[in-house]
């Protein structure tokens, strides 16, 4: 079995090329991905920027490294 990855930039070249699969019955599936853009850009730098809160990081870090205390977890040290 193999799999093959394209991007189409133009809807009528990813027309023909899912009609020729369908045509020669090769089973695909679609992912659509959504096209970057300044407006969602800016929106996720904002969230970045903002960091952490950093009044509760320690308590949050504190509770986090106890609930992978009970984890058997690889090249864990002893």
């Amino acid at each position: 079995m193999s799999q093959i990855t394209l991007e189409f930039n133009n809807s009528d070249d990813e027309n023909f090329v899912l009609s020729l699969l369908q045509r020669l019955g090769i089973s695909f599936s679609m992912i659509k991905k959504e096209t970057p853009t300044v407006k969602n850009s800016d929106y996720y730098r904002q969230i970045i920027q903002q960091g952490v809160k950093t009044e509760n990081f320690e308590d949050f870090m504190h509770e986090f490294e106890e609930s992978c205390q009970d984890r058997n977890l690889p090249f864990r040290s002893q």
